[in-house]
């Protein structure tokens, strides 16, 4: 599939969290994290990143190797410790009067019944896990 690649990739995204387990609670029920051999063989990561305020991260990416490790088909979403969604990530192809479409942002708590969930421009260079990570890390984690 990616002659090993994805699980660097994986590898690489493990050693982060590892740089930053003084913001993580690892032995919480929600944390998890797909195992190497997922990523390596479907192309998927997913994780559920509990930090140690109570708030989490959702991910969900799909990768692809065209020559550099790309991700694409993703959802970062974090929500606050009670369970307020805070913002997400996606490059779902559904706000096409984005800027930076298909990629996008979600601001603020989910909309109730009919209301129109906003996208806004991404605010950040590229999304992938290290930029989502330093972004909660900047804007919401005292460590």
């Amino acid at each position: 599939m990616s002659d090993g690649r994805f699980q660097q990739y994986y590898w690489q995204i493990r050693a982060l969290l590892g740089q930053k387990s003084h913001l993580l609670d690892w032995g919480h029920s929600l944390f998890d994290i797909c195992e190497d051999y997922e990523i390596e063989y479907t192309g998927t990561f997913r994780a559920t990143i509990v930090f140690i305020d109570g708030s989490l991260l959702a991910v969900r990416f799909t990768l692809q190797d065209d020559g550099g490790i790309e991700e694409y088909n993703y959802a970062y979403q974090y929500l606050d410790a009670k369970g307020q969604r805070l913002f997400r990530y996606d490059d779902a192809p559904h706000h096409p009067d984005v800027a930076t479409y298909p990629h996008h942002l979600h601001r603020g708590p989910e909309p109730s019944g009919y209301e129109r969930d906003e996208a806004y421009p991404l605010d950040i260079y590229r999304v992938d896990f290290t930029a989502v990570l330093a972004r909660i890390e900047q804007r919401y984690l005292r460590s």
